[in-house]
């Protein structure tokens, strides 16, 4: 594995999102899913005020940009709020965890289909054992 910066982050990432799938299942045993959903929010200004102090900070405007952003931000809200209601609903957080994290199939698609990404016969199959993997693992 490469040991360049992203590595540590994308390892960070895993391990935090681990840690995350583990949480959000306790939680919604105990609080119902939308007031998980609220109380993560919570979780987000440290980190918003952590980027808002950085020195050089600035948010350029660009139209498409903003737009992109603003539906990813709107994509990332509802999924994960029906993420916490599949958990609430009595889904394993040991099926809800594998099946949710698939999403990267929809993200390779979705960029053959409107960005023209190439996809390669490797990665189409490597793409095809991750949807075997989670059906195995939801078995």
């Amino acid at each position: 594995m490469s040991s360049a910066p992203w590595t540590y982050f994308a390892l960070a990432s895993l391990c935090l999102w681990g840690c995350w799938g583990l949480l959000t299942k306790v939680a919604t045993l105990h609080l119902p899913a939308r007031s998980v959903y609220l109380l993560g929010i919570l979780g987000y200004l440290p980190v918003m005020g952590i980027l808002l102090l950085e020195p050089g900070f600035r948010l350029p405007w660009t139209p498409v940009g903003w737009s992109a952003a603003a539906g990813a931000g709107l994509c990332t809200a509802l999924g994960l709020f029906c993420y916490f209601r599949a958990l609430a609903a009595g889904g394993q957080a040991s099926v809800v965890v594998p099946l949710t994290s698939l999403y990267p199939v929809v993200t390779v698609v979705l960029s053959f289909l409107f960005l023209k990404e190439a996809l390669s016969l490797r990665q189409g199959v490597g793409l095809l054992l991750a949807m075997v993997a989670v059906w195995l693992l939801a078995e």
